[in-house]
């Protein structure tokens, strides 16, 4: 098997500057782009911050919040399996109480975006009145252009033509009337009739308005542009009954959801003086949650459906179970359930107010499995099969499958490691920072430091999850997640050496053989080796560290690894006296997790 090296850590020639604030300008040019950025931003960020100095704890501090990070795994896993087992039971599922009454922020914009000016000519349609001011413009043998205000008995009065009342009239109506009057009055003569100024009216926002009261607002405005004056709607308006009332009549109504839903912009009035623009109490609040679209309360109107709340919030997705709905009501001061067996129920449940609206997820869930089982592919898993399950679909195991080599990924595992990655990667940045503040000699190598932060910053997070599966009770306990993927590998009797060896590459498999052995048929270590802390990746996943010589001050002999096919022996070069070991060990095992991920594909692609 041709045998690729996917684990290269540069070497980089650096100096760094005596000088305790600032990184030597040869040693950042010396770095690659994404490194030296980071370090640059780092640096700034630990300049700005004057009053602070450095202090060594941090460190520990940092590397304890990704300890948590990574205990985070386990909590998280406690809290899927109740999930699991609430939806299995039918266990009533609390509502998400962030959920927000959807429409409830629209007027936050629209108060800065949309409201009118003063400008002319609005739309033809426009309905003239008292405040108006006309601009004519005749053009032939009688030649002017003046502004004419509308007067308080809605007229115009037009030199040689006479008074012409066009209040009441749209500006276009205004427009073919005034043209008309011009053709009868003078020969070849053209009229052009714009609108100079638009008149101002005050109107009253009143019911349940943010802010009651009167405002003056531009004639070309409607009930959206008087709402929005007043603050929006209070918490307990209505967004779905607004009117405009005139001489205490209902003209114009407004339902915000037709506009945010549906698009329907069919405001006709413009507002005039006198005009009331009234915000109802809202009566119906409803909340869906779970499998849906557009997760929300939504404000229901009376006789209402359960479809229609289904509708507003953009449908149900496709993992809904359609035969596993929750609707909790409120009846004579208790909670109950309400009875949604299918979705045939949804056109003929009335929603009340106060109603909770779950629909929860189709317990099944997609998980692959791939390498030496009988029947690689992806299946169908319900809600409680586990690890076991998915190999039995598949056939079982292949005559040459290594189960202890099995690599299982879980995206639940994937977040938690990259949190723990970044925490990781800050604190090493957060080291080269504290040792060229330090007054170093210029021959102190930070090369393979460098070389390892480089090495992090390029590996890709992965989701693996240590797991063994020769251990029955193991696989029979762990619950196949929503895009879970086992791989299994065919047995590989190599033992992989890579970092500070003679020879990097594979080595036949001997058994009862130790570390010591894979690295001397490596060639044994080169120079500038760190063989008192030699890493060693297993082929589930798990990882140990080696220690070639035995401390001083420990009077128990040091205790073998065990050494298996497919295993990972890394010797890194030794760092600095500066580099806090704890970092480095979990940047090793970072790193090598991937390549034991690549590794065991590679050797199923080339067996």
């Amino acid at each position: 098997m041709k045998t690729t090296k996917l684990l290269i850590l540069s070497f980089i020639l650096i100096s760094v500057s005596s000088n305790a604030q600032e990184i030597d300008q040869e040693f950042l040019d010396s770095l690659p782009d994404d490194v030296r950025e980071d370090l640059e931003t780092r640096n700034q960020t630990r300049a700005d911050q004057t009053n602070e100095t450095y202090r060594p704890y941090l460190y520990s501090s940092k590397l304890s919040q990704a300890e948590e990070l990574l205990s985070l795994k386990d909590r998280l896993e406690r809290d899927l399996l109740d999930l699991e087992r609430r939806l299995d039971t039918g266990e009533n599922l609390t509502i998400n109480e962030e959920l927000k009454l959807y429409g409830s922020d629209f007027f936050n914009t629209f108060q800065t975006s949309f409201m009118p000016i003063n400008e002319p000519n609005p739309d033809s349609g426009y309905m003239l009145d008292v405040g108006d001011i006309l601009q004519i413009q005749l053009v032939g043998q009688n030649d002017y252009i003046e502004d004419f205000p509308i007067n308080s008995d809605g007229s115009i009065n037009l030199p040689d033509i006479g008074e012409i009342i066009v209040a009441g009239l749209s500006l276009d109506d205004t427009s073919e009337l005034i043209k008309a009057k011009v053709k009868s009055a003078f020969i070849a003569t053209e009229a052009f009739i714009t609108l100079s100024e638009i008149r101002d009216v005050n109107i009253l926002v009143t019911g349940n308005a943010q802010n009651p009261g009167i405002y003056t607002l531009t004639g070309n405005s409607n009930i959206l542009h008087a709402i929005s004056a007043a603050g929006g709607i209070s918490e307990f308006g209505s967004l779905r009954e607004i009117n405009l009332l005139r001489d205490n009549k209902i003209i114009e109504s407004l339902d915000v959801y037709n506009l945010l839903i549906e698009g329907q912009y069919n405001l006709k009035k413009r507002l005039r003086s006198g005009d009331v623009v009234f915000i109802e109490a809202r009566k119906n609040i409803v909340t869906i949650d779970g499998a849906i679209n557009r997760p929300a309360k939504y404000e229901a109107l009376e006789n209402q459906k359960l479809i229609n709340i289904i509708e507003y919030a953009n449908g149900i997705n496709r993992k809904a179970d359609l035969k596993n709905i929750s609707l909790e009501r409120m009846v004579d001061g208790s909670l109950k359930t309400i009875p949604v067996p299918n979705n045939s129920y949804f056109e003929a449940i009335n929603v009340q107010d106060g109603d909770l609206i779950y629909i929860r997820e189709h317990p099944y869930r997609q998980a692959k499995i791939s390498g030496a089982v009988m029947k690689p592919g992806s299946y169908t898993m319900a809600a409680g099969e586990t690890i076991n399950d998915l190999i039995k679909k598949a056939g079982g195991y292949t005559d040459n499958a290594y189960e202890f080599g099995a690599i299982y990924l879980n995206e639940d595992a994937k977040l938690i490691n990259e949190k723990s990655k970044e925490v990781l990667y800050q604190a090493f940045i957060d080291n080269i920072l504290t040792v060229s503040e330090q007054n170093i000699s210029d021959n102190f190598d930070m090369t393979p430091l460098v070389s390892l932060v480089k090495e992090l910053k390029n590996t890709e997070v992965n989701g693996r999850v240590v797991i063994d599966l020769l251990d029955d009770s193991s696989i029979e306990l762990y619950k196949i997640k929503e895009g879970d993927e086992l791989f299994v590998p065919e047995r590989n009797n190599v033992v992989y050496v890579y970092g500070e060896t003679s020879t990097e590459g594979a080595v036949m498999y001997s058994d009862a053989k130790n570390v010591e052995y894979f690295i001397e048929k490596s060639g044994g270590y080169k120079k500038f080796a760190d063989n008192e802390y030699i890493f060693v990746l297993h082929p589930n996943g798990e990882s140990q560290l080696y220690r070639s010589k035995r401390n001083i001050f420990e009077s128990s002999p040091k205790s073998e690894v065990k050494i298996y096919p497919g295993s990972i022996i890394f010797v890194p070069r030794a760092l600095d006296q500066s580099t806090p070991r704890r970092l480095a060990a979990q940047a090793y095992v970072s790193i090598l997790g991937n390549l034991g991920i690549a590794l065991a594909s590679l050797s199923a692609i080339n067996d």
